[in-house]
């Protein structure tokens, strides 16, 4: 027995071609620019803050109009317990809020929702905007 390492036979003879080395940082750009609609798809960090940035524009809207709704139309019960001579008070025979309530809430609803949106709307073209910009080039000519 002897302590000998085996022989481990002739070097290969397979030749691989040549391997170039180089600096990554070199190598390939540090920066590959894409466009919104790109990092939007491939959900990357800057597509997310483009998107949250959309949501947060709508939930601006949405809250905007429910705090004005429940300010104006939600508290007018509040007026009408606070202030007795309201609900005295009558119009052509009828009492005061009934005719707030029953004429006057539903042109202020039908704002509010008009107001919205026209609001979600122009965030969502804003949007589609910063997504596909119009280049003069595909502009149609008149």
């Amino acid at each position: 027995m002897t302590d000998e390492p085996a022989d481990p036979g002739p070097p290969p003879t397979t030749y691989t071609g040549r391997v170039r080395v180089t600096n990554p940082l070199a190598a390939a750009p540090s920066h590959v620019r894409r466009s919104v609609r790109q990092e939007i798809d491939e959900s990357t960090g800057v597509g997310e803050v483009y998107m949250r940035s959309l949501i947060r524009l709508q939930l601006r809207a949405a809250l905007t109009v429910a705090t004005t709704l429940v300010l104006s139309i939600g508290a007018l019960p509040l007026v009408f317990l606070a202030f007795d001579s309201v609900t005295e008070f009558r119009v052509l025979g009828a009492p005061l809020p009934w005719v707030i309530l029953g004429l006057v809430v539903y042109p202020c609803l039908f704002a509010l929702g008009w107001l919205y949106l026209r609001q979600a709307e122009r965030a969502e073209r804003d949007f589609a905007e910063l997504v596909e910009p119009e280049r003069p080039e595909e502009r149609p000519e008149a």
